[in-house]
């Protein structure tokens, strides 16, 4: 025989649980923030998945050629072997003030795509997010 002190117990725990079941499903999904580095060592890990990932940003929206590099020297010298080339959604609209910025970028990863001219490691589609990353120099 339950004590009359457990049974209200039981029944706000029940209410707890019940609370953080719902505010587990309905929050939104944590995206895992992935270092370009990993993104261009191991590309097979993050095939398909939709990440965030930092690095120096490269906006030209004249020639529709944007991506993000791991340092600014790889920017400056165009070195699209440490870099991952970004399609970004219209939604974004003009992005090109954050060239040279460093900034956080959010869209699925694509090693197959290859970007502008086939000369990146890989590729993020539908990049959905852009933003300057507050406290780093340069920005």
């Amino acid at each position: 025989m339950m004590k009359p002190v457990f049974v209200p117990l039981m029944a706000k725990l029940r209410i707890v649980l019940l609370l953080l079941a719902v505010g587990i499903t309905n929050s939104p999904a944590e995206v895992p923030e992935v270092s370009l580095v990993s993104l261009i060592a191991t590309p097979e890990r993050f095939d398909g998945k939709y990440i965030n990932v930092q690095g120096v940003a490269y906006f030209d929206s004249k020639h529709y050629i944007n991506a993000i590099f791991l340092t600014r020297e790889d920017k400056i010298r165009g070195n699209a072997a440490n870099a991952v080339f970004l399609y970004l959604s219209p939604s974004l609209g003009n992005v090109d003030r954050l060239n040279g910025k460093f900034v956080t970028v959010q869209g699925t990863f694509s090693p197959a795509n290859k970007g502008h001219l086939n000369v990146f490691p890989a590729c993020l589609v539908d990049v959905d997010r852009v933003a300057a990353v507050q406290g780093r120099v340069g920005n």
